[in-house]
């Protein structure tokens, strides 16, 4: 692979050259507004989609068909890592993926183009589940996307101690179908690879059939609209996720942003893309209560005022608010919230003990709470 990179470099150099000198330019000038500008940027941007296709592959714990990294496969922690991989997804698809795929298809509205899923972590695989005919998932949490993990290109030590976590990450997530928040940090900062949120939306998408086609870094401008930044960049904070399934493309935003009050409050931008984005489906799941937290009144009150369609499970909006303007289907039992939050949603335990129009739900969703799961679907009146 690494030959491959450097011939295409050369490639482009060479590009470069031939264009320069048939506009009668030195190679390396200053004008890199012309044609030579365009060859290479086409030839850095193929590399780098090939490079983030294979890296998705390896990620979820597969070969590629091509251009196989030898000393990744012939290290021991790649063999356990695949069968974590393999045995953990195979457990969360038939126990909680493959039931709630099901049971979106007959009871979750459809949404064909852009759901909104705020304090999402990086759980690209239960947004895509409920809702699988959007065209674009914008996600927002506090945890830095970087970029996606070249298992491939990682020295020794680093691949060694990278695989340790990610195998760790997959055995949490084959049992409870999420991150914990302080998990992400971890993972973030345990190793100098900085694995952080794209690793794992990649790696889901690998699992669930798509293929990346590209994969940049991206900003909220001063008007509150995402845009792309140069592959360059050296931190990537937040990223865009080009992927195809089945010839069907759509588009994962994954964004660092602090949604409490002080947060978009001090960055108006992001306020303004809430704002949009909340006038769509949105979805909460495992927020840890936030929403229903006065310090996070700001979202609250505009994803309440302008969705049409709201799902989430006891951690979201307070059911109370929720009826207000909203039709709430009720599926699962809810007794208590989690003992960390118990505080929390009275108020939908009420609704639950008294309501006769609960439908039953066969699926683990949020937090584990001995099979105290709930789910609500609200569609505006």
């Amino acid at each position: 692979m690494y030959v491959a990179r450097q011939f295409a470099r050369l490639l482009a150099l060479v590009g470069l050259m031939v264009v320069a000198a048939a506009n009668g330019q030195p190679a390396g000038s200053a004008d890199n507004t012309g044609p030579a500008k365009v060859v290479a940027d086409s030839v850095v941007s193929q590399d780098s989609s090939a490079s983030m296709r294979t890296a998705a592959i390896l990620l979820a714990g597969q070969q590629p068909l091509t251009n196989a990294p030898l000393p990744l496969l012939e290290s021991p922690r790649w063999a356990s890592f695949v069968r974590e991989v393999t045995a953990n997804w195979a457990r969360y698809s038939q126990t909680i993926g493959d039931p709630m795929a099901q049971w979106a298809l007959e009871e979750v509205p459809a949404a064909t183009e852009t759901v909104f899923y705020p304090f999402s972590g990086p759980d690209f695989v239960t947004v895509n589940h409920l809702f699988p005919n959007a065209r674009r998932y914008v996600m927002m949490a506090m945890q830095s996307a970087e970029r996606p993990l070249d298992l491939a290109n990682l020295p020794p030590d680093l691949l060694e101690q990278s695989l340790g976590v990610l195998t760790s990450a997959w055995q949490h997530f084959g049992v409870h179908g999420f991150y914990v928040t302080e998990y992400l940090e971890k993972y973030l900062y345990s190793t100098r690879a900085n694995i952080g949120a794209s690793t794992f939306i990649v790696s889901f998408l690998s699992l669930q059939g798509f293929e990346i086609e590209r994969v940049v870094p991206i900003e909220v401008d001063a008007n509150g609209m995402i845009q792309e930044l140069s592959p360059s960049t050296p931190r990537w904070r937040s990223v865009r996720i080009q992927a195809n399934r089945n010839g069907k493309t759509i588009i994962v935003d994954y964004l660092k942003v602090d949604l409490s009050n002080v947060g978009l409050q001090a960055a108006p931008e992001n306020l303004e893309l809430v704002r949009s984005l909340a006038a769509g489906p949105v979805m909460f799941k495992a927020a840890s209560h936030l929403p229903q937290n006065a310090s996070f009144s700001v979202i609250a009150n505009e994803v309440l005022t302008r969705s049409p369609v709201i799902l989430q499970d006891e951690t979201g909006l307070r059911y109370t608010n929720l009826i207000q303007a909203h039709q709430v289907a009720l599926f699962g039992k809810f007794v208590v919230a989690h003992h960390a939050f118990q505080s929390y949603h009275g108020d939908l335990a009420q609704a639950f003990a008294k309501r006769e129009d609960i439908k039953p739900l066969k699926f683990r969703f949020g937090y584990f709470k001995d099979g105290n799961y709930a789910v609500m679907i609200a569609q505006r009146k």
